[in-house]
């Protein structure tokens, strides 16, 4: 339900998103999932994406499918943190389409934190984690 999420991102779906049946195809979740936690830390000054000591790298996803989407409809993306930890976070994510109140697709996106040179883990710097506990569940 689109209560349990506390930001939102739109997502405009292109007309190359569609396969041969006639719906988004299901790899195009997982980049609507990147894209809105991407939207999140970029806009929140999270994390630099072009330097800085601190990146991050995907270490799991997964994706639950309830409805299709197709090219017609509008998007937005739920947000919030499920767990957060010392070097990682793990973002819950809905896929809603139009005025919906049920996800099409709802699943998790967990990030790690790392030093951009070793890319061992790293831990979250304190700017950062006081921005990401806003989306703390």
């Amino acid at each position: 339900m689109r209560t349990g999420y506390r930001r939102f991102s739109t997502v405009t779906p292109r007309w190359n998103d569609n396969d041969v049946f006639g719906h988004i195809n299901n790899a195009e979740y997982f980049s609507y999932f990147d894209t809105a936690v991407m939207r999140f830390l970029i806009d929140e000054r999270v994390l630099n994406i072009i330097g800085g000591p601190i990146g991050t790298l995907v270490a799991e996803s997964s994706c639950r499918f309830h409805r299709e989407l197709t090219f017609q409809d509008a998007i937005s993306v739920g947000l919030c943190i499920g767990r957060l930890g010392n070097s990682s976070v793990r973002y819950e994510i809905g896929i809603f389409a139009n005025d919906d109140e049920a996800a099409a697709a709802d699943g998790h996106f967990v990030h790690v934190f790392v030093d951009r040179t070793t890319k061992r883990p790293s831990r979250i710097p304190d700017s950062a984690r006081v921005l990401l506990e806003q989306l703390v569940n």
